[in-house]
């Protein structure tokens, strides 16, 4: 393992992604932070100082900061996912804006360049587009955007280990340890792509938080018992997880080999571990508990619980 990675601990400021024309030219900028950018469709152009840099799908670049940078996109168009980071946390709390646009000026003390560790090839190179890569990306900006502080604390090292791979050093290698290589990471390949994906659904699904149930609850009493207001604005499970971009029954399919469960038994179990937090407060019906944990039928939500428990509602704690 390169020594200067055990040495890094990335600050996230920004994670986002998104798709460009042909021809779409972002204007000339100069960075705050780090901006790790990974291609994996079409093609761009991004010129850092004086240097050109053309990248294609499976190619990564980290533009550094205090250096004047411009992107366009080639022809066909590029999808690029861009993290905001700095190499070592920073006393900044907050880094708002990222960036400052040509001509003006950026604020020298607001400018993090990156330690002496880390190594000038880490900055530029290539990933295999079949690797893990677009998951570990998928993983990071789910996580990201949830807006959760404990979400967002583990895309730390979710981004140490995308770092790893992109910029782990490669070595030659005879034809048949190529072939061979080449077997088992097609084989890996398939096992770490299922695997990713069933854990960005799994953030997906993490993302249906339960809310505060005393707020919840006094709403309830107050405009009727037997309906959750929030179920109807949270949607299916299906439209939740078509973001993803793949099969409700594929994801379905992958999330039950992860992790022994269906995404719907995943979620019925998490609200039904919310409703035990409320019995135990002894404060409410059964018919309210089970409204603010989403279930819109009670005697539904009794069977699913005993199923669970061995027990009823009304007798639990």
């Amino acid at each position: 393992m390169p020594s200067w990675i055990t040495q890094i601990s990335p600050q996230i400021n920004l994670v986002w992604r998104g798709r460009w024309k042909a021809g779409d030219i972002e204007p000339a900028r100069v960075l705050y932070d780090h901006e790790l950018v990974v291609i994996t469709e079409g093609r761009c152009t991004i010129r850092v100082g004086e240097r050109e840099h053309e990248l294609t799908a499976g190619d990564f670049l980290i533009v550094p900061p205090e250096t004047l940078h411009v992107t366009t996109a080639g022809e066909g168009g590029v999808y690029r996912w861009c993290v905001h980071f700095d190499w070592v946390p920073t006393r900044r709390k907050v880094l708002r804006p990222y960036y400052c646009f040509y001509p003006r000026k950026p604020v020298a003390s607001r400018i993090v360049t990156a330690p002496a560790f880390v190594p000038p090839s880490a900055f530029r190179g290539s990933w295999q587009t079949e690797g893990v890569i677009p998951g570990l990306l998928e993983t990071l900006f789910h996580r990201w955007q949830t807006g959760e502080p404990l979400a967002q604390a583990t895309c730390r090292g979710t981004l140490i280990e995308l770092l790893t791979h992109l910029t782990w050093p490669r070595q030659d290698s005879s034809n048949d340890d190529v072939r061979k290589d080449a077997r088992r990471g097609r084989e890996r390949t398939r096992e770490d792509r299922a695997r990713q994906l069933a854990h960005s659904v799994k953030d997906l699904l993490d993302c249906d938080e339960m809310p505060p149930f005393a707020g919840m609850v006094e709403q309830l009493r107050r405009g009727g018992r037997g309906r959750r207001a929030a179920t109807k604005t949270e949607g299916s499970i299906q439209a939740r997880l078509a973001s993803l971009g793949f099969s409700y029954p594929h994801l379905c399919r992958l999330f039950r080999l992860t992790f022994g469960v269906t995404p719907v038994e995943y979620r019925t179990a998490r609200r039904l571990e919310y409703a035990k937090t409320l019995l135990r407060t002894r404060k409410f019906t059964v018919a309210e508990v089970a409204a603010a944990a989403g279930f819109e039928d009670a005697g539904y939500f009794a069977r699913k619980f005993r199923q669970q428990n061995g027990v009823t509602p009304s007798t639990f704690g």
